[in-house]
């Protein structure tokens, strides 16, 4: 029941994949399972530690939905899932689990479903409320991105998972977010765990197969279209604002 499966999609980004995967393997102690999900790399090899691999680039969400799918195949008792980027890095001078005190959060706070790290200030965000701000214990907070997001599993399953529909991935953090917030659950960031995010070094690489600014304007296009249809021309204004309280921006 304890157990963590910690998802990693990765498209042609098999350098960063892999200081993730032996990031984990050397420094996480909780009760885990590793899914590295190959999302059809086709300019560079794939990460050595794959373990799920899918022929074509199934886009962010497709990619951890095809991790979840292989986590259901070992069981369907885990604790949570971690999401993990490629964008994102564990610093190497920040010792021990960053997934351990995360874990035994949820495991306290029956009322929390999701947790993220707190981001080095050295992060590049649009979130800045998930940066660091000092101390060691978890805040409150009202949206975390899935850059090293963490769900409570039978929570996260109840909701439906992520949404297919949005397939960039952008909005999906936004409404499972929201759908926690109308269910009076609560969001966390925790100070005593740090990741740190470069924004588009997959962009800056090359790998993508598409300029940063292509993807945003696809996956804008894609979760505007989406979410307006479901919840209406003020999906935007809701889901930054409704059950949001000050302290947690």
């Amino acid at each position: 029941m304890e157990t963590v499966a910690i998802l990693v999609v990765n498209y042609n980004m098999p350098e960063r994949t892999d200081a993730l995967a032996e990031h984990i393997n050397n420094r996480i102690e909780w009760p885990h399972m590793l899914f590295v999900i190959d999302n059809g790399s086709d300019i560079a090899p794939r990460s050595k530690h794959t373990n799920v691999f899918l022929e074509k680039n199934r886009q962010t969400t497709g990619g951890w939905l095809a991790g979840l799918e292989a986590a259901d195949s070992y069981h369907e008792d885990w604790l949570a899932y971690w999401f993990l980027i490629t964008s994102a890095e564990f610093p190497e001078y920040v010792f021990g689990d960053p997934l351990a005190p995360m874990a035994q959060f949820l495991l306290d706070a029956p009322n929390a479903v999701g947790i993220h790290p707190a981001l080095t200030p050295d992060s590049t965000t649009s979130w800045t409320h998930l940066i660091a701000r000092g101390g060691d214990y978890p805040r409150r907070t009202w949206m975390i991105d899935n850059i090293a997001s963490l769900y409570r599993a039978d929570w996260f399953n109840s909701i439906g998972r992520f949404d297919p529909d949005l397939i960039y991935g952008w909005g999906i953090d936004l409404e499972t977010c929201w759908k926690a917030r109308q269910q009076g659950r609560s969001l966390w960031v925790h100070e005593g765990s740090w990741v740190k995010k470069i924004t588009d070094i997959g962009y800056q690489m090359g790998r993508m197969n598409m300029s940063a600014e292509t993807r945003r304007q696809v996956a804008g296009n894609n979760m505007a279209e989406v979410l307006s249809a479901r919840y209406g021309p003020d999906w935007w204004d809701r889901m930054l604002n409704e059950n949001v309280e000050a302290g947690w921006k």
